[in-house]
């Protein structure tokens, strides 16, 4: 009986959602189920009104209902679980089947046959194991709380289980990734950034570009893991890719718990195949210097991961409270890992004589890497006339008669510096590769993890749900580019919270609400011991473009990339973010005769509080340390030949630089609402159809801090004057320097005045970037309202054994925040300049000058990515529990992310002659501007899948699946961060996508020995209880091009790497590819680099050309393998108590895979007979492998 507080208590959270929910339009994706089918007598005919009671196993809690006059009934929004079905007639024998398994989000079909009698008079059925999906049109896999529980996973972060299920494709299941990451997965041809995870309805992936998950689930509190690959209902939206739904275990009548530790060493693991190959045969592990380099042995690795989970009943001792143990229940779980490493750093640093400007050691036998890279190079003099090669040395830097030295005089101070900061060559010591200098140094992680799961049913109509999951993480790096310099360490706090309220109104009619919120939050500081970071420390002091006290630390190194040799890498930190998600939802369910209706709609509002608007990846001519990034490049026209003595010289290619960070507060909304019909039309076949509208709202600043470059306001007739010979502005008043610049809006919000939030908001010279103000707020309108999404499905049962699904929909992603095009970052909000030709002394030059501007914007067609797919699929149970699924999937993307240069030259313009002796930035179209790349959604895409799997669900002690997918997915551009090379023609970019694999295969098992399983006896006890798994994973390798980025074309800094030119046919088959233990002596590559001739068969185009050939993605590179095992004792110490053993080998076979091949075409070696020499060019081959293997050892107490 419920007592009248019980009854007042709900009636408070009725009307307390109702209030809550009645504000706003809300509506929900749910991770319950449903439980479907046709009652019949022994004839066949249908039975009406036969009453059915479905009762959750675990809690106690019952649902009812009734068959109609076709027999048929439905009982939905059913919590995942085992469930005990009873089914009642009049003159009928009671049915009752126990143990039926019904999985989140794949509705369930049970048909009971009645037999004559009385109802006191049951019969039992045990419930199957395997049953083949009717009752809906999905393309959709779960991963059980068996296969959760058992296989081994290299880090216990279950969201990489996916990678069991067919379509899926990513990383290696026994890679080792413990932390934060949304698994990189390509689902049926998708982005990764197209994926949604959820963690109980919550969404989980971050609004910083779709990125990172926004924490980890807790491997022991997971329940299962529900993947939806393809035509999903119209009740999921968000994504134009797959779903990963993470559903947590709830308590239950009884208490339960566990308590482990997971731990890894280094001492047991096998040395990387890399390792041992880096030290030479002549260098052995005896000597000191080289058993200091870590080589002999496996990189320091310890590894702890304890926790506990706790669950059960809500009880108040001496009251009545929950006696029955059916209306409240707990779940607690922490995670923690201790994760002690150290790194090592192999690079290759300039010697102590090219420090000083000597480079003559090319030609003295010098240390040796130098010959062995054949870096026997001659160094041009710029106020030299003659030639520089070995026939003519009148061009050459010499000093004193000694080739290749730079005269004291010519050097620059910080040319030099910049060579100092990196840490001095070991004597004595050079790799494989050429390093010559080696670190190793401690980066220890931590992590927390937090689960509190609350279940509460105070009558039968509510069930309300309660999940929250903190995460917290420490992640400091060992290096940065490469180094000790200045290496960041990143702290991670992030939430996940919902609430979710199931109301049964009636047998026909049930709401369910979802409220929801998420978190991330990232904290990135810069390591400060030791001052290593200072670029005083080193003797930099060239003058700031931008005033030092402008910067988060004033004396920090820049950023240096140079040919030949590691960089110096500042990095874009301190910097800091939140990405806060709030979602509210509802929807209803109607059962209408042989109708399941659904309807309802979702809101979002999302927002990216932003103080970290830099690239984190440096992009072409720009930077992202706020302190400066150079760059060096062999081709520098004017140069002497070799980028690092023109930076001994004084001589960059680039120079960026950035003023005063900005922060922006982004919001964003999102509104959807669906309506669908899942339609029993015979008892063999069920249509689906259903419609979504989705108003995505692209994201905007609280304080209107953000700036579009629009070329539709930009006025030809009012731009600044360029000094032609150095780019810089000349003069030019403040609308001509902001020359189609726009702020979206019409005008500053009072929140922007405040002290120390956007200073040009009080001063009101800005304010003439507001242009036509009502107009341009539809920078932040909706998108077009014509984004309706049409699913439509079938599955046809043949019998209960044979199934056909198929079906077709349209899908939309919601973007994130950019992580690459920052609106907020743009000057005057973010100043920034950068720098084409000029001097590491003083790279902005004489005092007082200014300099063009360096955008990002966004394109104002701005539509969200989609997605048109259409799959078939049979499926078949063919005995032994055990069922067999092949199906087609076929997906068309449409306006996947990428980036253009609208500033770009035309190809050719900096080698006509009319332009000789003029900076690239005086010759751009948009004066006044330097690089201004636009994101735009315009890359489109094609994929085809055929894909097969087996699964048999665990029963008898064994389960097991298969899954095996033969793909191939086309695009024109595969990242949002992809720039591409010519932005007047991107024709040429359709090929391969960038993640496309061919063929991928996962098979796994679970297999419980069966001997010995009598428990009761010591026997049993002591040798049995074992229990053996294993995962294996097959994926061939993902495309890539040949190119670099030198500016063939002539289009100035700023696009993407340019094509070479192919010139025959490079691929090898997989008989002629090999693997070259010695990488200059050896002619054994991955393809092709030269015509039989001996000519090469990679060209650099001509210089004002660039390659319009469809080359892009042309070759594969290898694939991987991975092998993992896993072996189980479980001891039984009394009844419902046991300690389990564990000891599972990540890559047991201890299998290298190949790394990938050398792609830089510069590193061809020309014979002197005109023709490429196959023994000393690098190019096109595979020097290195990947992978070891790893032991974990752990011990659980279990209850």
């Amino acid at each position: 009986m419920i007592s009248q507080k019980t009854k007042m208590l709900t009636k408070l959270l009725s009307i307390g959602l109702c209030l809550m929910l009645s504000s706003i339009l809300t509506f929900a994706q749910s991770d319950n189920t449903q439980l479907s089918g046709i009652v019949k007598d022994q004839t066949g005919a249908v039975i009406a009104n036969a009453k059915i009671t479905v009762t959750n196993e675990a809690t106690g809690l019952e649902r009812l209902a009734n068959s109609n006059s076709d027999g048929y009934y439905i009982v939905p929004q059913l919590s995942p679980g085992l469930y005990t079905v009873s089914i009642e007639a009049g003159g009928f024998k009671l049915y009752k089947e126990s143990n039926r398994k019904l999985d989140p989000n794949l509705p369930a079909r049970l048909d009971a046959t009645l037999q004559p009698g009385q109802v006191t008079e049951v019969v039992n059925v045990t419930a199957t194991t395997n049953q083949v999906q009717t009752e809906s049109s999905t393309v959709g896999k779960l991963v059980d709380v068996q296969q959760v529980e058992k296989l081994q996973l290299n880090g216990r972060n279950p969201l990489f289980l996916a990678l069991l299920k067919p379509g899926v494709a990513g990383g290696a299941l026994g890679g080792f990734s413990a932390e934060l990451s949304s698994g990189g997965f390509n689902i049926n041809g998708s982005r990764s950034q197209d994926n949604l995870i959820t963690f109980d309805g919550a969404v989980g992936v971050r609004t910083r570009s779709n990125g990172t998950s926004i924490g980890t689930a807790d491997l022991d509190s997971t329940q299962e893991i529900q993947i939806l690959t393809a035509n999903y209902s119209a009740e999921y939206g968000r994504s134009a890719g797959g779903q990963i739904r993470m559903v947590t275990k709830s308590g239950s009548k009884d208490f339960h718990g566990n308590f482990y530790e997971y731990h890894r060493n280094s001492a047991v693991n096998a040395n990387s195949w890399g390792r041992n190959a880096a030290t030479p045969a002549n260098q052995p592990c005896d000597n000191p210097l080289y058993e200091k380099a870590n080589h002999c042995r496996p990189e320091p690795f310890r590894f702890n991961q304890f926790g506990y989970n706790l669950s059960g009943p809500v009880l108040i001792p001496g009251t009545d409270f929950n006696a029955g143990r059916n209306k409240l229940f707990w779940l607690w779980g922490q995670e923690w890992f201790r994760w002690n490493r150290e790194q090592t750093t192999n690079i290759r640093v300039p010697t102590t004589r090219m420090r000083n400007g000597d480079f003559s050691e090319v030609f003295q036998g010098g240390p040796n890497y130098v010959s062995a890279l054949g870096l026997n190079y001659f160094l041009k003099d710029p106020q030299k006339t003659g030639g520089c090669s070995a026939s003519d040395t009148t061009g050459c830097f010499n000093d004193g008669g000694v080739l290749n030295k730079i005269p004291a005089s010519r050097l620059s101070a910080n040319g030099l510096a910049l060579m100092r900061a990196l840490p001095d060559p070991i004597a004595g010591y050079y790799g494989p590769g050429g390093q010559n200098f080696f670190q190793s140094r401690a980066a220890n992680r931590s992590q927390l993890k937090n689960t509190i799961s609350v279940d509460f049913y105070p009558t039968e109509q509510h069930q309300f749900r309660f999940r929250v999951q903190l995460y917290d993480g420490t992640f400091p790096d060992a290096f940065r580019g490469g180094t000790d310099r200045a290496p960041a360490t990143l702290k991670r706090p992030n939430q996940t919270a919902t609430i979710n309220w199931v109301w049964t109104l009636s047998p026909t009619w049930i709401a369910e609400t979802l409220i929801a919120g998420s978190r991330d939050q990232v904290f990135i500081s810069v390591q400060t011991d030791g001052d290593r970071f200072r670029r005083s420390k080193y003797g930099i002091n060239y003058p700031y473009i931008f005033p030092g006290a402008q910067k988060e630390i004033t004396d920090k190194i820049p950023t240096v990339d140079w040919a030949d040799f590691n960089g110096l890498d500042g990095g874009p930190y301190p910097a800091q973010s939140t990405g806060p998600i709030y979602q509210a939802n509802q929807n209803w369910t109607n059962i209408r005769g042989n109708h399941t209706l659904k309807f309802g709609g979702y809101f979002e509002r999302a927002g990216q509080n932003d103080f970290d608007q830099i690239n984190v990846s440096g992009v072409p001519g720009g930077t992202n340390n706020q302190n400066g990034r150079f760059v060096f490049t062999n081709s520098t026209p004017g140069g002497t030949g070799r980028a690092i003595a023109n930076a001994a010289i004084g001589l960059f290619d680039t120079y960026a630089e950035l003023g005063t960070r900005s922060f922006t507060p982004y919001r964003g909304h999102m509104v959807e609402w669906f309506l669908q019909d899942s339609w029993k039309m015979t008892p063999k076949l069920r249509i689906e159809a259903g419609l979504r509208h989705s108003l995505i709202q692209p994201y905007y600043s609280l304080w209107r801090n953000m700036l579009v470059f629009d070329p539709k306001y930009y006025d030809p007739n009012n731009t600044v004057t360029l000094d032609r010979a150095t780019g810089r502005v000349l003069s030019g008043s403040l609308a001509a320097r902001y020359n189609g610049m726009v702020i979206p809006g019409d005008g500053w919000p009072d929140a922007a005045k405040g002290a120390g939030r956007v200073p040009i908001a009080s001063t009101g010279e800005y304010d003439f970037l507001f242009r036509n103000g009502a107009e341009n707020k539809s920078y932040s309108d909706l998108n077009p309202w014509n984004t309706f999404q049409p699913r439509i499905g079938f599955a046809y049962a043949f019998n209960d054994k044979n199934v056909l699904r198929g079906g077709a929909g349209r899908f939309l992603t919601r973007l994130g925040v950019s992580d690459s095009v920052f609106l907020g970052g743009n000057p005057p909000l973010q100043p920034s300049v950068s720098v084409s030709f000029g001097n590491v002394d003083n790279p902005g030059g004489a005092s007082g000058v200014s300099f063009p501007l360096t955008i990002t914007s966004q394109d104002r067609n701005f539509r969200a990515p989609e997605a048109w797919t259409w799959n078939m699929t049979y499926e078949r149970e063919i005995g032994w529990n055990t069922t067999v699924e092949v199906g087609y999937v076929g997906r068309r993307g449409l306006f996947g992310q990428r980036e253009r240069n609208i500033n770009q030259l035309p190809v050719g313009a900096r080698f006509l002659a009319a332009n000789a002796g003029a900076n690239v930035d005086a010759l751009r179209p948009y004066k006044g501007y330097a690089v201004i790349r636009v994101t735009g959604n315009e890359a489109n895409s094609m994929y085809n899948g055929l894909q097969f799997s087996v699964n048999r669900r665990f029963a008898q002690g064994l389960s097991f699946g298969g899954a095996y997918t033969l793909s191939k997915t086309l695009d024109a551009g595969s990242a949002q961060r992809d720039v591409v090379p010519d932005a007047y023609n991107t024709s040429n970019l359709w090929g391969a996508a960038s993640y496309d694999r061919r063929h991928v295969m996962v098979l796994n098992a679970v297999y419980e020995v069966p001997i010995f399983k009598d428990r009761s006896r010591w026997t049993g006890k002591v040798l049995g209880g074992w229990t053996i798994s294993a995962v294996s994973q097959m994926q061939t390798g993902t495309p890539f091009s040949i190119g670099t980025g030198d500016d063939f074309a002539g289009v100035g800094t700023g696009s993407g790497g340019q094509f070479w030119r192919v010139n025959g046919s490079p691929t090898l088959d997989s008989g002629s590819q090999k693997f070259a233990v010695n990488r200059t002596t050896e002619a054994n590559f991955w393809f092709n680099i030269a015509n039989p001739d001996g000519t090469r068969l990679f060209t650099a185009p001509a210089n004002g050309t660039i390659v319009t050939d469809r080359v892009r993605n042309i070759l594969h590179g290898p694939g991987f393998q991975n092998h993992n095992l896993g072996i189980h004792k479980d001891f039984t110490i009394k009844e419902g108590h046991r300690i389990t053993f564990r000891a599972e080998a990540f890559n047991w076979l201890n299998h290298p895979d190949w790394s990938g091949p050398d792609t830089n075409p510069n590193n061809v070696v020309i014979g002197t007979d005109g023709k490429v020499d196959l023994n000393r060019s690098t190019f096109g081959k595979i020097n290195s492998k990947g992978g070891n293997r790893e032991l974990q050892f752990a011990l659980r107490y279990q209850f």
